[in-house]
């Protein structure tokens, strides 16, 4: 019995092929896109603002998950703002609005800061404007991941089918067998 050495390397290149595939397809359907949006606030009693705005170096900063409505994880960078405070304008963080109406400020890294801090992550809601726009483009950036990795797939396919036919033509002809043949034309 004779071993077919071309077939079993035809073999062998389809399941790694198949394998490749199979494995580029689950990375692609449990890949999730990843969101980050960046908010601001000047006051406790101020909405949350998106925007584009690199945060001030003075400000505070947070960074916290949120859900949206269709339950997908976006990151929510938010910015503090400060604002002068007191004779000498030094910048603080408005944390709190007491029953007379006052302001109150503290320093970025200060512990009414901190709570403050806390106290926005829980209240944060996306404004209206953003609820379903987090979505969409949560959406839109899922199926674009799918045709980048589809595109990929059928690259990789392309240069493997190239590369192992490479291989078979230099193999084929160190050995004297014709293109298309599994063995010598005296060999049958």
């Amino acid at each position: 019995m004779r071993i077919n050495v071309f077939e079993g390397a035809r073999r062998i290149a389809l399941l790694l092929a198949l394998l490749a595939t199979v494995t580029a397809l689950i990375v692609a359907g449990t890949n999730k896109p990843y969101l980050s949006l960046n908010y601001s606030v000047s006051r406790p009693d101020a909405p949350f603002i998106r925007t584009d705005d690199p945060c001030p170096m003075e400000a505070a900063r947070d960074y916290f998950p949120k859900k949206s409505q269709d339950g997908n994880s976006v990151g929510i960078n938010l910015c503090l703002l400060t604002m002068p405070f007191g004779k000498d304008h030094q910048q603080l963080v408005p944390y709190k609005i007491d029953q007379s109406g006052m302001l109150w400020g503290a320093a970025t890294y200060s512990n009414e800061v901190s709570v403050y801090k806390h106290d926005l992550e829980s209240r944060f809601r996306f404004p209206a404007s953003d609820a379903s726009w987090v979505d969409e483009e949560i959406s839109g950036r899922y199926w674009k991941n799918w045709l980048h990795s589809l595109g990929f797939i059928a690259v990789g396919l392309g240069v493997f089918w190239a590369l192992v036919w490479a291989i078979g033509w230099i193999v084929r002809g160190f050995a004297g067998i014709p293109l298309g043949n599994d063995h010598r034309p005296s060999d049958t």
